[in-house]
């Protein structure tokens, strides 16, 4: 716990003048508004009860204490806002910076770390857990400890200034308050946890249902999810009805007692003091002293409230520090050069985990400009050659070669800057059909764009469009066909001239008459790259200069196509039973 609140706090240094200045501000509003019970006690003393007296009524005295009163009040209140204005200012500024560098960091995690946690629960960490920090500890904790701990500090000065045997009576109320909030924090602190925990569950489930609606509602698994996200909800509304009778319980429940028996022993301690001839006691003397107990009270119960939010800030900054502590990619600092692009697997095994292994001893070369497709059924590892090749995950044991330079010692970045992926499912990012396939990048002039769409065959696109390449993309892609994304990806493909490229089953979800497109689409790309073809149809790979068949991540056959037809073996079986299909 108070490591998370050590690396909250860090990120106060970057602004330490806004932070200063706030904490200024809250000092001089609690000084002022602590000065007003004793010009009220001096009203009652020195106006008041005199004109009881004599019948005579000091107006001006009372007109100019009066002003004073609320003078103070006034100026007190305007600081206090600035104060919090300030906070506010600073908690944005903090929140910016660490989106910023939470959404960098999650850059730079390894492709495992998305594999084992829903995307629900890392949206949840960087925009609801730091808003979470922002409108609560940043602001609403830090502004109201500050003002309570000044503001209790300012009223046992006054209450030792008036009597220092009452003030001294009075710090016997520490040791109590201490000893309860340490019982409430525990409490609170699981409360609070759990609550977080569900609400990631929530939003992960919602994201699920979001991203899988269309499955769904085929399936009509609808009542199923509902009753799942029922039982979450329900468990997350119980923790909070315990949290929430806890929190009553410590501001009101103790706060009260504790409230009335202070103001009973004060009464009793003056009536003491005043029997035995040791105090002289005023009407307003009275009243101070009764104020001062109210203004020790209020902020006591606030911090004991704010230990509430307090136990959230914890909870959301455990969980954001858990993604800010996991361990990135190695950070190779040499940049690779592809000059020919000749790829070789020397002796690589690989598994997602240690104790399982889905590539055994895979070995093979792929010549500058070879076509080589890799051919398996689900699960024969196709897609984890492909994942090592692009260092999205680190072989087990042996090495990949690119142009002879082990890949292992070289940079992702400098590596995925000569190579170019076409995913079985394309992905097209909100924006235009232009920002889609340039990615942002600048050197990549509208023209460029234009020719490739030409070159794939898209053109079309541009046309059915009065936008032309600015027409709008939503998420996803959704308003255009599997085909046209697919296209919309080559295209994304050739701009950037990759040296090696690689198709992961890109005509396996369209029709026959869109393969057709897509195929020419493909010979364009293909041209003059090295190029990996993870095959559904086996008709597209006729022309591969050599064929793998994989089967439990181990090669078992290689070839060119009419070579392992010949052979008769898995592959012809393959390829039998797809034109047995088709024809049927």
């Amino acid at each position: 716990m108070v490591k998370t609140i050590k690396r909250l706090l860090s990120y106060v240094k970057a602004d330490k003048m806004i932070f200063s200045i706030s904490v200024g501000l809250l000092i001089l509003a609690s000084g002022l508004e602590l000065i007003s019970p004793l010009i009220a006690k001096r009203m009652i003393d020195s106006v008041m009860t005199p004109a009881f007296d004599t019948g005579n009524l000091p107006v001006l005295l009372l007109i100019q204490l009066l002003s004073l009163y609320l003078l103070l009040n006034i100026v007190g209140s305007l600081f206090r806002y600035l104060s919090i204005l300030k906070l506010r200012k600073m908690a944005n500024q903090i929140v910016k910076r660490m989106r910023d560098q939470l959404f960098g960091h999650l850059q730079q995690l390894p492709i495992a770390y998305f594999d084992k946690l829903p995307a629900g629960k890392i949206v949840a960490r960087i925009t609801n857990d730091t808003e979470v920090l922002r409108s609560s500890f940043y602001v609403s904790v830090i502004s109201n400890l500050l003002s309570n701990l000044i503001q209790i500090i300012g009223v046992y000065i006054a209450i030792f200034l008036l009597n220092a045997r009452l003030g001294a009576a009075l710090l016997l109320l520490l040791p109590l308050l201490i000893l309860w909030q340490h019982f409430y924090t525990r409490k609170a602190s699981k409360y609070n946890l759990a609550m977080r925990e569900y609400i990631s569950q929530i939003s992960g489930q919602l994201n699920e249902f979001v991203q899988g609606v269309a499955v769904i509602q085929a399936f009509q698994k609808e009542q199923q999810l509902l009753q799942e996200f029922r039982q979450t909800v329900t468990k997350w509304f119980n923790v909070g009805k315990k949290a929430l009778l806890l929190d009553a319980g410590a501001a009101w429940g103790l706060g009260t007692f504790l409230r009335n028996g202070t103001i009973l022993l004060v009464v009793t301690t003056l009536a003491s003091f005043f029997l035995n001839g040791q105090l002289a006691i005023s009407a307003g003397l009275l009243y101070a002293f009764i104020d001062y107990i109210n203004r020790l009270f209020d902020p006591i119960e606030g911090m004991v409230q704010t230990v509430a939010g307090v136990q959230q800030s914890l909870a959301a900054g455990t969980r954001i520090f858990a993604l800010a502590d996991e361990k990135i990619e190695s950070q190779e600092t040499k940049n690779i050069q592809i000059e020919k692009g000749a790829v070789a697997f020397q002796d690589v095994s690989f598994g997602y985990t240690s104790d399982q292994t889905v590539l055994h001893h895979i070995d093979f070369a792929a010549e500058p400009g070879e076509t080589v497709a890799l051919v398996g059924h689900t699960g024969s590892g196709k897609s984890s050659i492909l994942n090592l090749l692009f260092r999205f995950y680190e072989p087990s044991n042996g090495a990949i070669l690119i142009d002879d330079q082990n890949i292992s010692d070289y940079s992702r970045q400098s590596l995925r800057h000569f190579m170019a992926i076409v995913m079985q499912d394309p992905y097209l990012f909100s924006g235009t059909i232009a920002s889609n396939i340039n990615m942002g990048d600048k050197n990549i002039s509208d023209d460029m764009v234009l020719s490739a769409l030409k070159q794939v065959g898209a053109e079309y696109l541009v046309q059915r469009y009065p936008e032309g390449i600015y027409h709008p993309v939503v998420e996803k892609g959704q308003a255009f066909s599997s085909g046209e994304r697919q296209l919309i990806s080559f295209a994304r493909a050739l701009v950037f001239n990759p040296k090696i490229l690689i198709l992961d089953e890109a005509t396996s979800h369209v029709d026959t008459q869109t393969e057709v497109i897509i195929q020419k689409a493909m010979e364009v790309l293909q041209k003059g790259r090295t190029t990996f073809i993870i095959a559904h149809r086996l008709s597209t790979i006729k022309e591969a200069d050599e064929i793998l068949v994989l089967e439990d991540g181990r090669i078992v056959e290689r070839g060119s196509h009419q070579r392992l037809l010949e052979k008769a073996g898995i592959y012809y079986q393959m390829y039998q039973m797809q034109a047995a299909q088709l024809s049927a």
